[in-house]
């Protein structure tokens, strides 16, 4: 892929309506998910409340 494909690729994914929404959903949910595995491996007395509460204090 040329570059000038990649820009127009980007572009477009900039542009969708609804379907960003639904992105944004997703990749919350998966962030919490992410942080809790990578933390579970370090402190196993971790929870996903634990998780959900941190990450509301970022948001």
């Amino acid at each position: 892929m040329s570059e000038h494909d990649l820009v127009a690729i980007l572009k477009k994914y900039k542009k969708t309506g609804r379907a960003s929404a639904m992105r944004r959903a997703y990749f919350r949910a998966f962030e919490s998910k992410m942080i809790y595995r990578t933390t579970k491996t370090e402190n196993p007395e971790t929870t996903r409340q634990m998780v959900a509460n941190i990450l509301h204090k970022f948001r």
